[in-house]
């Protein structure tokens, strides 16, 4: 999956405040698989993170957007905690 693609579903789920499925590789090297609130995305030197919340873990999330295997946008709605950038 391509990060245009990543990023086109993360972008229509914030729209919609739907929340997403995402898969992607943790720092260290573990793949997890989630449910989150799909809120920005910041650059931080010459990468750019997704931030998110994720539901499971009661808490806030970031993914190098790069290390992003899959997403996908659930009918699932949420309530915005945060302003909805993406």
């Amino acid at each position: 999956m391509s990060n245009r693609n990543i990023k086109e579903i993360i972008s229509s789920a914030g729209r919609n405040l739907h929340t997403i499925i995402i898969t992607a590789r943790e720092d260290d090297g573990s793949i997890e698989t989630r449910e989150a609130e799909p809120y920005s995305y910041r650059r931080k030197g010459k990468t750019e993170k997704f931030f998110c919340y994720d539901i499971r873990r009661d808490g806030i999330r970031n993914f190098h957007v790069d290390n992003i295997i899959f997403v996908e946008e659930t009918e699932n709605t949420f309530y915005p905690r945060w302003i909805v950038e993406v």
